[in-house]
């Protein structure tokens, strides 16, 4: 019965061994797993979050264009009606629908002008409802008419289609200045190109970018139940949604209200203060890194179950000596045996101990290989990520980088272990990245950009450090990911370019020469020495448009604008205002006498006559030219240099005229 006894207990310890040694294996494997693949997607996060504002901060420029080049349009239409066609509702439209063509069929849906007292005088498509119509209490009539200025309205819905549209609205005005009609051209937001081109952007598969007003109004969202409802209006809140209306910009964490955590972005359009954002739902973008932490579970657990039958074995054949030791000292103890049986039992227990540590030594080569093939996944998933990847210390060494760094600078992920940064990015440069370091380092993430060469071609790199926290407040080393934003940038700087050049002659547009001379006129303050303006316009520029067509129109208006650059010195700035309307800053100028021969010039280049499709075309130009005075301001120094273009006019044009105070 001893002995009985004696061997259950033996089999449950040898039980417990077996099973603690399971779940030591499965805890330590799954540990490592986890623990690894969540560094990698506090980064991956980090990225997506980056990739996600940088796409909306693209379209939203792109949108503020589509915008501005609207109103412009608009804007240019209403001042281009001559003075006796403002109020003349018969001959007004074809004037209006010759204007239209030459933008493209599908810029508007419709074209409408209202008198002073809001009553619809004239339409340019038919209407499917009444054909009388009173602007009063819109806010595109009551602000244009009152602010005497063009304007965006809200989005809404149409009264008479049901379209989805805004309305550009521009006050017109007679000689007096005083407001005689509004005209106003609508946008269908969905049809006209306005939203469609952005909806290719959508992240992922069930993400999904809208857009709202600066009050919460939705604009454009996936669901078409929520269009021109307020944010509010369903159940339920939205942590970031509610601070993008406060003001924030950038991109988040945050829960919908369907209950998925997602990451949202938001970008707000300058020109009209709308809210552009995306919403990237969590549990798409990290489904690879949820997949392996399910494959990591049962991998571990499979582990842990083959290492518990092993070490079932294992006890047994390793205990036996011990059970026999048992055994004989039981023997010894109750049946008189004598104590040479115990000799043996300490020879082989001792070369089973031996034995013993060789299998401990076993099992943790089995683990260690496990956490290799974790560490092998990792390595795989960041080697292919388009971006730099890596870890340094206080000492400002790579500890870890990815294969991106091999791609990319031709060092090797075992090269780059242990280098300074220094040895990397060279000195120059890494003495503007390490002021950025040292934040890191002091726990602050920072994010930055920098221009430095790849593979021999200059780039533009954003990176973002993410300091490695201790529990004990202390930063260990600094996690960096870099990704570059070269071609971004590039689509950034020509469409700033392409807003500031105009579009038919390639010299500078109204936006441009406004920024110009406000440059130019502050320089003339430092300096002391006055700027002239010349303004100048094509002499009956309307007969050659209704004699030979807009074709030939344009194609004088490009040869004029070429003579205009040539015919001015290199510090000069030639830009067109609209139509036939030219202005030319001349800076660095001597005086009055001095202007006045650069206007001659003007003046003589444009008489010799201009090759056109059609043949010779001959034309001429009227010049006003005026110099700054220390007190004046743009607006007094245009309108100075537009009053000698009238007196140049008055005097017969094909001439120039100084305005004097």
């Amino acid at each position: 019965m001893v002995i009985s006894r004696s061997r259950l207990r033996s089999a449950n310890l040898k039980l417990r061994l077996a099973c603690v040694a399971a779940a030591l294996v499965f805890a330590a494997t799954l540990l490592v797993t986890l623990s690894t693949l969540s560094v990698a997607e506090r980064g991956m996060k980090s990225v997506i979050g980056d990739q996600q504002y940088t796409m909306l901060a693209g379209a939203a420029s792109f949108m503020d264009d589509r915008i501005g080049a609207r109103m412009a349009q608009i804007e240019a239409l209403g001042a281009g009606i001559p003075p006796a066609l403002r109020t003349d509702w018969k001959n007004l439209p074809a004037f209006l629908a010759g204007q239209v063509r030459l933008w493209g069929a599908d810029e508007y849906l419709n074209l409408v002008v209202f008198d002073s007292e809001g009553d619809m005088k004239l339409s340019l498509r038919e209407l499917p409802g009444p054909t009388s119509l009173n602007a009063r209490g819109t806010d595109y009539f009551d602000r244009a008419l009152e602010e005497r200025r063009s304007v965006i309205s809200r989005p809404m819905r149409s009264r008479l289609t049901g379209n989805h549209i805004v309305v550009f609205s521009t006050p017109v005005k007679d000689e007096s200045g005083a407001v005689v009609a509004v005209l106003t051209g609508s946008v269908d937001l969905r049809r006209s190109g306005f939203l469609r081109q952005i909806g290719a952007l959508k992240p992922g598969k069930s993400g999904y970018l809208f857009i709202m007003t600066a009050e919460g109004v939705v604009i454009d969202h996936p669901d078409q139940s929520r269009l021109f409802e307020h944010v509010s209006s369903t159940p339920g809140s939205n942590y970031g949604t509610d601070r993008a209306l406060a003001g924030f910009e950038g991109w988040l964490e945050a829960r919908s209200k369907d209950g998925t955590e997602s990451i949202y972005a938001y970008k707000r359009l300058r020109t009209t203060g709308w809210i552009l954002a995306a919403r990237y739902p969590q549990r798409e973008a990290f489904a690879p890194m949820a997949a392996m932490r399910h494959n990591a579970f049962f991998s571990a657990g499979g582990l842990a179950l083959a290492a518990g039958l092993l070490a079932w074995v294992l006890v047994f054949r390793l205990l036996a000596p011990l059970q026999e030791l048992r055994d004989n000292v039981a023997a010894i103890r109750h049946d008189g045996a004598e104590i040479e049986v115990l000799r043996d039992g300490r020879r082989d227990e001792i070369g089973e101990l031996g034995r013993a540590f060789h299998a401990l030594m076993a099992e943790r080569e089995r683990a260690e290989s496990g956490r290799a093939a974790s560490e092998k996944r990792l390595r795989l998933i960041a080697d292919n990520l388009p971006v730099l990847i890596s870890y340094m210390d206080r000492e400002h060494r790579f500890q870890f980088g990815n294969a991106t760094y091999e791609k990319w600078f031709g060092v090797t992920p075992e090269q780059l272990e242990g280098m300074p940064v220094s040895s990397l990015l060279g000195d120059g440069i890494a003495a503007e990245v390490f002021p950025h370091l040292e934040q890191a380092f002091a726990g602050h993430s920072v994010t930055h950009e920098i221009r430095i060469p790849v593979r021999g071609d200059p780039r533009i790199l954003q990176a973002t450090y993410i300091p490695d926290l201790q529990p004990d407040g202390s930063v260990a080393g600094v996690y960096s990911l870099v990704h570059d934003m070269t071609h971004v940038k590039e689509v950034e700087e020509q469409l700033q370019q392409l807003a500031r050049i105009d579009t038919l002659t390639g010299i500078a547009n109204r936006r441009m020469f406004g920024e110009s001379l406000h440059h130019a006129l502050d320089r003339a303050r430092r300096s002391g020495r006055p700027l002239a303006l010349a303004y100048l316009d094509i002499d009956h520029f309307k007969r050659i448009n209704d004699t030979h067509g807009h074709g030939v129109g344009d194609e004088v208006l490009k040869e004029f604008a070429r003579r205009l650059t040539v015919g001015v010195r290199a510090t000069d700035t030639p830009a067109r205002l609209s139509g036939d309307e030219f202005v030319v800053i001349l800076e660095e100028i001597g005086g009055r006498v001095e202007a006045e021969r650069i206007a001659a010039k003007i003046v003589e280049a444009m008489r010799t006559p201009f090759r056109t499709s059609a043949g010779l075309v001959q034309a001429s130009t009227s010049v006003g030219v005026a110099l700054s005075m220390p007190t004046q301001n743009q607006e007094q120094l245009l309108a100075a240099a537009d009053s000698g273009l009238y007196a140049a006019k008055g005097k017969g044009r094909n001439g120039y005229a100084f305005f004097e105070v």
